[in-house]
Parts: C-alpha cells; structure tokens; sequence
C-alpha cells in the first residue's frame, strides 16, 4: 500500500515544472546549469519572439500592439545576437534554431484568425518572456561559469521589463 504513495511522490519530483504562472518573481522553479541546454533554450525563445513579432507587424491593425512587436522584435533579435557571441566565447556548439514547440506556437500564430491575432500575439509573448526570465534567472544565479552566464546576467533585468511591459498590455478585445 505504501508503493502508491512513494511512487507518486517520486514522480511528482522528477517532473520538471517550467516555468513559474505566479505574477511575483521569485527564485526560479527549475534551473538549467548547463551552458549549453540553456544557450538552446534561450535562442529558441529569442527566435520565437522575434518570428511572432515580425508576424504580429503584418497582421496586427492595433497601434499598441504593433509598438510592442517592433520593441520586442529588436530587443530580441540583439539578445539572439549576444546569446550565439557568448556561446562562441566559451567554445559551444549552437544550432540557433526554434524547438518544435516554439515552432508550433509560431504556426498557430500564422494561421489566427484576424480577430483572435492580437489576444494570442500578447499571449504567446507573455508565455515567451516568463519562459525567459525563469530560464535566465536560474542560469545567472546557477549556470555554468563564463560567457554565457554573464551575458545571462547582464541581459536578465531586461527580461524582467519586458514581462512586466507585456502584463501591464490591455487585450485588444478586452
């Protein structure tokens, strides 16, 4: 009878939660040390915003939105910039590609419907930038040293802005 219970707590704590859903940031709920998973993940979240936004710019008829997008897509085509730069100074290998499920969420993107566009663009974006500063957060604190982990740093209270600009965004259909 104690076999259920063991096992289902074992599992819960091999399950590697995210990011955090919480509105304070706090310390990070799951850090990524290894230079390069987290150089991975990192471009990979660049990539998407990036992506999403020059999508957002040729869809979105919202001002607000549009602003946003044109901010984020060069905030983040600089970070890709700066992340690919200190991965080649502390010698890794980078294949600056978007993972499946980033490329996933771009294609849903591509294909909204123009009256739902704006709300998942925001979305998606809030999603993105709460991935990344979970996944910068830890890596500055706990990452491998070098490069990487300073740029890391130094890119981190930027992050942090931007999920707080992209909250305080009202839904254009809300």
């Amino acid at each position: 009878m104690r076999l259920v219970p063991m096992a289902l707590g074992a599992l819960l704590l091999a399950t590697p939660v995210a990011f955090s859903q919480s509105d304070a940031i706090g310390p990070p709920l799951v850090v990524v040390d290894n230079a390069e998973v987290f150089a991975g993940m990192a471009v990979s979240t660049a990539l998407f915003s990036v992506e999403a936004s020059e999508t957002a710019l040729q869809r979105t008829r919202n001002e607000q939105v549009r602003a946003f997008a044109e901010k984020v897509l060069a905030e983040r085509r600089a970070t890709a910039e700066r992340l690919v730069k200190a991965a080649e100074q502390d010698s890794l290998s980078l294949n600056a590609r978007m993972s499946p499920r980033h490329e996933a969420e771009a294609q849903t993107l591509r294909a909204a419907n123009d009256q739902l566009f704006d709300d998942l663009y925001l979305a998606g974006q809030r999603r993105a930038m709460d991935e990344e500063v979970t996944l910068y957060q830890g890596f500055a604190t706990a990452g491998q040293a070098g490069a990487l982990r300073d740029t890391a740093g130094e890119l981190l209270p930027g992050m942090v802005a931007g999920q707080e600009e992209v909250r305080a965004l009202t839904s254009p259909s809300g």
